[in-house]
């Protein structure tokens, strides 16, 4: 039997490590911001009339919303101003007594060339926890992601954004799995690409800081993924490419009537291969993600892969 003295240290230690946990991430995104300004600044003191750009062949071949982005992971839907794409992604999470799969169709709206704005209505048509099940609505969300850094060369293109988003509790929280917070959630986040005519690369991190309701909290998440691909030779009109990704995802204890669950929360990383299908008005992707990492708290199953589906139709 383990000694409340034993306890209280593994709790105090607990703790200590979530404030770290905090600490270092929000002083890297503190970092990362004031390299956004810096950054916003140096570009609107150039002299930009004159404009260099890779030629229209390989990853260019298309408009910008049809050129390679991630998968799993979030950011990099910022498109030409006026433009619409309609979306529908899924994913499917198979583990020996866990499974989750989630639709969500969604809606991306060119507001300008540097800012858009993305509805999301996820649904799931099927959770599972050992013996429980459930299913619906999980939560809506929007989302604006701004493009504050743009540099074009004749060789490669970068894009910086910063990307946050607000979810409503359409979900449900008392359904056993939860379809849901069961209170607003906040996310913030910035991500970063590079796009050449045969290679790209991105990096991507962000946070979800959840609230509580009824002394109920989901714990907070953050994320930190990478990824690079290669354009496959296409026909005229359409980008052929293959990608890798490597994503994660902390995950802090859940807390319940004010006391923590000790079977919640944890890191897991995946590494996720895709390949990619675009023309001018269609895109498709698919991948297979696989745990490299998963080092989930208390007693929870795992899951053994997931799989990846987005389309997307561009309405100019």
């Amino acid at each position: 039997m383990t000694s409340p003295l034993a306890m209280n240290l593994n709790f105090s230690l607990e703790l200590m490590e979530n404030q770290l946990r905090k600490i270092l991430w929000t002083s890297f995104f503190m970092c990362f911001l004031w390299l956004c300004f810096e950054v916003h600044g140096e570009v609107r003191n150039t002299d930009d009339t004159k404009t260099e750009e890779p030629p229209k062949i390989g990853n260019f071949a298309l408009p910008t919303s049809q050129q390679p982005a991630a998968l799993f992971g979030f950011g990099g839907n910022v498109i030409d101003k006026g433009e619409i794409q309609l979306y529908l992604f899924a994913d499917d999470f198979v583990g020996r007594n866990r499974n989750t799969i989630d639709m969500i169709p969604s809606v991306l709206f060119g507001i300008t060339d540097e800012w858009s704005i993305f509805f999301n209505a996820p649904f799931t048509p099927r959770l599972k926890d050992r013996r429980h099940r459930s299913s619906g609505l999980e939560d809506f969300f929007v989302q604006l992601e701004y493009a504050f850094y743009n540099k074009k060369t004749a060789a490669y293109i970068d894009q910086a954004t910063l990307v946050t988003n607000i979810t409503v509790p359409t979900g449900s929280i008392r359904k056993s799995p939860p379809t849901g917070f069961g209170a607003p959630s906040f996310f913030l986040g910035g991500t970063f690409y590079r796009e050449l005519v045969d290679w790209f690369a991105f990096t991507s991190h962000g946070a979800i800081v959840t609230f509580s309701d009824n002394r109920t909290k989901v714990g907070d998440q953050f994320l930190y993924q990478f990824g690079f691909g290669h354009n496959i030779p296409s026909p005229c009109g359409w980008i052929y490419a293959w990608m890798f990704e490597i994503d994660g995802q902390y995950n802090q204890k859940n807390r319940y009537n004010g006391h923590f669950d000790h079977n919640s929360g944890g890191n897991a990383i995946y590494a996720t291969p895709s390949l990619w299908l675009s023309s001018k008005e269609f895109l498709i992707q698919f991948g297979v993600s696989l745990p490299v990492y998963q080092n989930l708290f208390g007693r929870q199953d795992r899951f053994d892969y997931i799989l990846n589906l987005n389309c997307a139709w561009s309405f100019y």
